[in-house]
């Protein structure tokens, strides 16, 4: 089983965070291990201005991703995007987007290979526009898959999810982890995450936009800290989580760009969708809306029971026109099997 370490790494708020960050990318590369972290552009930007130099350092080790620009600050794609044109989400996005992917490939040197959605906040054409390897967006049965010219593959199990102060949560995670690998099979990729500054606060940073709340990203306020105390002792248990992990039997870990090379024997990128429309580059906005038929690899419902529901949008947000969208682009979607043919 392949499987993956993944950060969504987005807290600009919480000073702390940068902390986090380098506790969690160290422990990775003294194990020999390349995370993939998800970096929000503006977390980046203020790293470099606190002078946090050793933690830019320390995430040059990993593969490195983008989490968009500013996370949860209004308006997200979503709210942006329902009632525009494929067409002109995708305009939308790539001039909204731009900053962060310029911030990323200039501070680490290379183009971001990941997109990561904040939440359950994605919409088609942010997929498109980001021309990436998507992670976490559509329940694929551990197996990745391709839609809308993306390798799309899910989140399996969150360390944060196990961060009570229960001494039992040590026990419970590892057997969470090998029910959850039994799932995926010995064929398939597994991704095991967590949010970074959920390592030392207590609760999420982004309350603040909640509800559609309209808080400047210069004026969002830091998270509540953990006791020290109980910073350390989750440090403990994580050291013997990721230790665990790796001395399970057959597990290869592997980072985004591992898994999209093995994957791309039957790949249905975004070249792939163009070229059987007669659509140029530049024309990806102009990929056509059809009707499900019942000959994708995605069932004909697969979005009918999706909906927005992060806590970050307005209450009543309801995406109908997006859903709508999704629901078009079936056909863009195929399955990803390894190279080899397994």
């Amino acid at each position: 089983m392949d499987l993956i370490f993944s950060f969504d790494t987005e807290d600009y708020a919480t000073p702390e965070n940068a902390d986090a960050t380098l506790w969690w990318a160290t422990q990775l590369s003294e194990r020999g291990v390349r995370g993939s972290f998800q970096l929000v552009g503006e977390l980046v930007r203020r790293l470099k201005a606190a002078g946090r130099g050793e933690v830019i350092d320390a995430l040059r080790k990993h593969e490195i991703g983008t989490h968009t620009d500013f996370h949860s600050a209004h308006p997200t794609h979503p709210e942006a995007l329902e009632g525009k044109s494929l067409e002109e989400g995708v305009a939308w996005v790539l001039r909204h987007e731009a900053r962060c992917q310029q911030e990323l490939t200039e501070t680490f040197g290379r183009v971001p290979v990941s997109y990561c959605k904040p939440g359950d906040s994605w919409t088609p054409a942010t997929l498109i526009a980001m021309v990436y390897c998507d992670s976490s967006m559509i329940e694929a049965r551990g197996a990745p898959l391709w839609y809308a010219g993306m390798l799309c593959t899910r989140y399996d199990l969150a360390f944060d999810s196990f961060f009570s102060e229960d001494e039992g949560e040590a026990g419970r995670y590892r057997a969470e982890f090998d029910a959850r690998a039994a799932r995926v099979g010995e064929q398939g990729v597994m991704i095991v995450y967590s949010h970074p500054n959920m390592l030392v606060t207590r609760r999420f940073w982004d309350e603040a936009y909640f509800k559609g709340r309209q808080v400047p990203p210069a004026e969002c306020p830091p998270a509540p800290l953990r006791p020290p105390a109980q910073v350390q002792k989750l440090k403990d248990r994580i050291r013997s989580w990721i230790d665990f992990i790796l001395s399970r039997p057959g597990v290869r870990t592997v980072d985004y760009a591992t898994v999209y090379r093995e994957r791309a024997r039957n790949r249905r990128d975004l070249q792939v969708l163009l070229d059987e429309c007669g659509l140029a580059p530049g024309e990806e906005g102009r990929l056509p809306l059809r009707a499900p038929d019942g000959k994708s690899f995605l069932p004909d419902n697969a979005f009918d029971a999706f909906r927005y529901n992060w806590p970050v949008h307005a209450e009543g947000f309801d995406g109908r026109a997006l859903r709508e969208q999704m629901r078009r682009l079936i056909w863009t979607s195929a399955p990803a099997p390894r190279n080899d043919g397994r």
